[in-house]
């Protein structure tokens, strides 16, 4: 009965002064609002990477050619020396790799009707698309039956199709990169925004790609499929030793290839994310600190303008602890209505922003009403001692 009486009177009193309890309230609000904002953002953007994480191929390793030297200076070109040889000898030599995939992807004109398209051309085999986990929407991969006779076929990704063909269906139709007829086989599914996103290129056979349409022999890039993912060292003491081989490297010579995993680029994007949130939350926490301040100085404004109130509640036969435990309720009061204030802010920027994916973090809802609840009562620490410590005479005579 009596937290509820407390309860009333903090009401009470934030209502006999609405401009200055405003004030106070929008420190805390703006502080919630802002850590509220930040945490979803960032378990949007986690929930993307993880999506991204894994449509991935599994425990796939990619390997591309080093870069060049100048006189002994690192230059930003890379050295052309992956060849098709060298990711069948690393099939060949290693026990811990499934599939090794070769991969050469340049820019070409592709046409159809009256659509052009400067797209990425990706010339591979047919074990990439169970490598990278693509799954087709429609139609088929080509197979190797279309590598060995160098067929001119393709199948393309969901932005590609959709800027070409709009929406007419893809499969089945003629395309003409660099001039050259192809026909599509099949739709991928789209996988979303990302630096290595199929769904912008055109995918066709390696054997096309360097015979009909680039007239190169060398590879970008190749991907190592392992069995399972404790095998990573082994694989790339294997990678390593084929390449160092094939390339004729003497001991003395650095690799002039480079592996990697492929959810590196984007484990460290997420890492990146991760300390960005963490800097801001920490900003908005001290927006927090400010809000308490705040509600500090209200409440001991609050004291002073209820100084006769108190001396009467004392006189009367009121504890000390009892106007401590007021105030303090006061305190709080003010700060989960600060919080509440925020959160409700919060949510809603989120969801003017992000629309329908929005996602609610209920944990932290929890956490910042505990946060504001006890900032409220820390700061109101001092003004309750304050004025369970007022003169009961000195009080009694103040107006």
């Amino acid at each position: 009965m009596l937290l509820f009486e407390n309860i009333k009177m903090a009401l009470q009193s934030l209502r006999a002064n609405p401009l200055r309890s405003i004030l106070t309230l929008i420190g805390i609000a703006v502080g919630i609002a802002a850590v509220l904002y930040v945490v979803i953002l960032g378990e949007i953007t986690k929930t993307r990477i993880n999506r991204q994480l894994e449509s991935l191929g599994s425990n796939v390793l990619m390997i591309r050619p080093g870069f060049s030297r100048h006189r002994g200076i690192r230059t930003a070109a890379n050295v052309v020396n992956l060849t098709w040889d060298d990711s069948r000898e690393i099939e060949k030599e290693s026990d811990v790799v499934i599939h090794s995939v070769p991969i050469i992807s340049r820019s070409a004109s592709v046409e159809f009707m009256d659509n052009n398209l400067d797209a990425r051309i990706t010339g591979t085999t047919a074990p990439y698309f169970k490598v990278n986990n693509e799954r087709l929407t429609d139609g088929v991969f080509f197979t190797d039956d279309h590598v060995r006779e160098r067929a001119r076929v393709c199948v393309i990704g969901a932005t590609a199709a959709e800027q070409l063909f709009e929406e007419r269906p893809p499969v089945g139709e003629a395309l003409f990169i660099n001039s050259k007829r192809f026909e599509v086989l099949g739709l991928l599914e789209a996988k979303g925004e990302s630096w290595f996103s199929p769904d912008d290129q055109i995918f066709i056979p390696l054997s096309t790609a360097h015979e009909r349409i680039f007239g190169v022999d060398y590879l970008t890039q190749i991907h190592a499929q392992l069995k399972d993912a404790e095998s990573y060292d082994e694989a790339l003491f294997d990678i390593e030793t084929t390449l160092r081989s094939t390339h004729r490297l003497r001991p003395d010579q650095d690799n002039d290839f480079r592996v990697r995993r492929q959810d590196f680029f984007l484990s460290t994007v997420q890492e990146t994310n991760v300390e960005l949130a963490n800097f801001i939350i920490l900003i908005a926490l001290v927006s927090l600190v400010v809000g308490g301040l705040g509600i500090a100085n209200m409440m001991l404004v609050a004291v002073t303008e209820r100084t006769h109130e108190i001396g009467l509640r004392r006189a009367i036969g009121a504890r000390r602890r009892i106007v401590i435990i007021q105030f303090l309720i006061e305190a709080a009061v003010l700060g989960v209505i600060g919080g509440l204030l925020g959160i409700g802010g919060g949510l809603a920027a989120n969801r003017a922003v992000i629309g329908e994916g929005m996602i609610v973090p209920w944990i932290w809802i929890g956490y910042s009403l505990f946060i504001c609840t006890t900032i409220g009562i820390i700061a109101g620490l001092y003004p309750a001692w304050r004025a369970a410590n007022v003169n009961i005479i000195d009080a009694l005579r103040y107006e």
